[in-house]
């Protein structure tokens, strides 16, 4: 079977951790769609551009800059799909997919550039421009304002306050966010701990924003079991059904061999699995190099999900505005990509180069949470409680006591 990612002797094993053989790419489509064409796809951008820019009209300056913005965008985004080279480890469901979502980001990460040059005031300006719905304050909704769960004299029902939450945008947001993050992750212990760590983090944050404070119900039984175990479990089944590859983050035993089993599925359906797949072993308490590796992505996944709520507490974007709905969803596709590149050129002891697609994911968090610390000075004035001060001074104790443990038996097999 040619989507099985088959060991040989020839792939590189760096200390636990190995370094699956990428199969070399098969042609899954006719052979025309995977030559570029460049000249063909440069005759049709002409006409294009030609036709939308001599026949609209263009005595609206305001509609004129909306339509110029965007119609940069998607040119740079064609010829990223045209001429970038593809993905060398992602090739479904076609080459060119993976090539246009580079193109994305880069025009993501210019606007964004763009953002983090103005001033609050004027960033909140040109989103008015872009949505006359935004650049207006928001009342930030706290979910722990009552927290009864039985409501007797509520007129509407005898579980309002529960009715309430079970209703709000973010139940079906987590169920479905927590689904996608288990095919992206692959590990069952993983996710279930990044589901906890992330209800801790909003604890831990509650104080800076009001839409942090939840009901004990809420965090624990809504959010924590309900929706995102309920995510996760939906997503292992997923991952089971399209038998994806497996990363093994090593918090647990593996629970696969090698050897995958195959599933017969649709063509249509095999066509959004990957082209091959394999088991990942993370081996995260193996050695320190794998611990550090391990925590700064467990890292990375809470600060792409706390980015979002900070952008839109000090940008006043309303929860349900489609720009965060996009934001969302281009970030579930860059991480596909990115967790696979991460692994791989961590696998290869810092060896191989590491993917565009990661490269990119590390500087567009790192501009959005520059545009975050920029514009927050005066807005986060509380002061963290001593319990979670002192909570946190034990788990950052633990980590350095681990990784120096981890150090100490690197050296001591030397």
């Amino acid at each position: 079977m040619k989507d099985v990612a088959v060991q040989t002797q020839s792939e590189s094993i760096v200390g636990p951790r190995v370094l699956a053989k990428t199969p070399l790419l098969e042609y899954e489509f006719p052979q025309i769609l995977y030559k570029a064409h460049t000249v063909l796809w440069l005759q049709a951008a002409i006409l294009v551009i030609a036709f939308v820019s001599l026949t609209r009209d263009d005595t609206n300056p305001f509609i004129n800059s909306k339509a110029g913005i965007t119609a940069s965008f998607i040119i740079f985004t064609f010829i990223a799909t045209v001429h970038l080279p593809n993905s060398p480890y992602l090739s479904r469901p076609h080459p060119a997919f993976w090539r246009m979502l580079q193109g994305i980001s880069f025009c993501y990460l210019a606007f964004l550039t763009y953002i983090l040059f103005q001033n609050l005031d004027d960033a909140r300006k040109f989103f008015s421009l872009l949505d006359s719905k935004l650049g207006k304050p928001l009342p930030e909704k706290s979910y722990a304002e009552n927290c009864d769960v039985f409501t007797p004299n509520d007129p509407n029902s005898y579980f309002a306050n529960v009715k309430d939450c079970i209703f709000d945008v973010y139940i079906p947001a987590h169920a479905f966010g927590w689904w996608f993050k288990m095919i992206i992750v692959r590990d069952v212990k993983l996710c279930a701990f990044l589901s906890v760590l992330f209800e801790f983090m909003e604890i831990t944050l509650r104080y800076q924003l009001p839409n942090f404070w939840e009901c004990w119900w809420d965090s624990l039984i809504l959010d924590v079991i309900i929706c995102n175990g309920g995510g996760i479990f939906l997503g292992w089944l997923t991952c089971r059904a399209f038998e994806m590859k497996e990363y093994y983050w090593g918090m647990g035993g593996d629970p696969r061999t090698e050897n995958e089993r195959f599933c017969a599925l649709s063509r249509s359906a095999i066509q959004l699995t990957p082209y091959s797949w394999s088991v990942y072993k993370w081996e995260m308490f193996s050695s320190s190099r794998n611990f550090v590796t391990t925590l700064w992505y467990i890292a990375f996944v809470n600060l792409v999900d706390l980015s979002n709520f900070y952008l839109k507490f000090l940008l006043w974007i309303p929860a349900n505005h489609s720009l965060l709905l996009y934001r969302v969803l281009f970030w579930a596709m860059l991480a596909i990509a990115s967790t696979r590149e991460y692994y791989e050129y961590v696998s290869s002891g810092f060896k191989l180069r590491l993917g565009t697609h990661c490269w990119m994911a590390h500087l567009i968090i790192a501009v959005e949470w520059l545009i975050v610390f920029k514009n927050s000075e005066g807005m986060f004035n509380e002061v963290m409680p001593l319990w979670l001060q002192y909570t946190w001074s034990l788990i950052v104790g633990f980590l350095l006591a681990a990784a120096l443990c981890l150090v100490y038996k690197d050296l001591a097999k030397k």
